[in-house]
């Protein structure tokens, strides 16, 4: 890498946090065959340890983007690669489209671009927002008796994730309250957004993305149609498809997810040569 560190922005999933990525760091570290990396593993807004939004306002997928834009200026940062898991990878294109001559390339894991609506269905998700926030404001915030209980519930919940890796992410997103544990994520973030950008939309985005992008996906989303349909739209894509579940870069396959972002990130300095 003649001396320069790769600089990767790592971005976690919705309701996850930056200990998403903390299985695939200490893979990484253990290796004497790493190259140097500067990593920034970020918790969104709304998660982790990050602010929350002012009151009344939603979190949106561009608004997450525009944050990662301002941290990447923030930090004087031109050479950047994105990795992303889930809405990570939701957010990556975005931030991709806002700064093109930053980004060099994008690791994109278990999805690739944000979640789109039907323009047709735009007025019911409108009303879906309101009504949602409303139903939310007049109900008061889960409170756990004990770290265990928090933890029961984050495995009890509809995405699946194995023990040690649930263990990671509610470790970083749990605060002690008066009455037990509370976490520290904002409940707004489950709120559905108000709009959302159109399939004609994320395709213009994709079909505009000029630098390499690897797609890595577990077992359910190697037959979607809509994702293949998607990666087809991006001239430089790489598909790696394995074996694993939604959160298999915490779980099954660290190791090749970490080998993958090595060797995006090597493509990225060897182009720049």
């Amino acid at each position: 890498t003649d001396g320069q560190p790769i600089t990767v922005i790592a971005m976690h999933g919705w309701l996850d946090n930056s200990a998403s990525f903390t299985p695939m760091l200490e893979h990484l570290m253990q290796q004497s065959s790493t190259p140097s990396m500067q990593v920034y593993a970020l918790d969104f807004a709304g998660h982790g340890h990050s602010f929350h939004r002012p009151q009344g306002v939603f979190y949106t997928i561009w608004d997450y983007a525009i944050d990662v834009v301002q941290f990447i200026k923030a930090k004087g940062l031109t050479k950047v690669v994105l990795l992303g898991h889930s809405m990570g990878a939701c957010v990556a294109p975005l931030v991709a489209s806002m700064l093109p001559n930053e980004v060099q390339g994008i690791c994109a894991i278990e999805a690739l671009g944000p979640v789109t609506t039907d323009i047709q269905e735009t007025p019911r998700q409108l009303q879906k927002a309101i009504v949602r926030q409303t139903q939310q404001q007049q109900r008061s915030s889960k409170i756990f008796t004990s770290p265990k209980a928090a933890l029961a519930a984050r495995l009890g919940s509809k995405m699946s994730l194995q023990e040690h890796a649930a263990r990671l992410l509610v470790e970083r997103n749990l605060a002690p309250v008066d009455d037990g544990y509370a976490w520290r994520s904002d409940r707004r973030v489950t709120l559905p957004s108000p709009m959302r950008f159109s399939e004609d939309q994320v395709g213009a985005v994709l079909a505009n993305l000029q630098m390499p992008v690897v797609l890595v996906v577990g077992n359910d989303l190697q037959t979607s149609a809509k994702l293949a349909k998607r990666a087809a739209l991006v001239s430089q894509l790489q598909w790696l498809r394995l074996d694993g579940d939604h959160h298999l870069h915490m779980e099954n396959q660290v190791s090749v997810c970490a080998q993958a972002l090595v060797e995006l990130s090597a493509k990225c300095i060897n182009k720049e040569a």
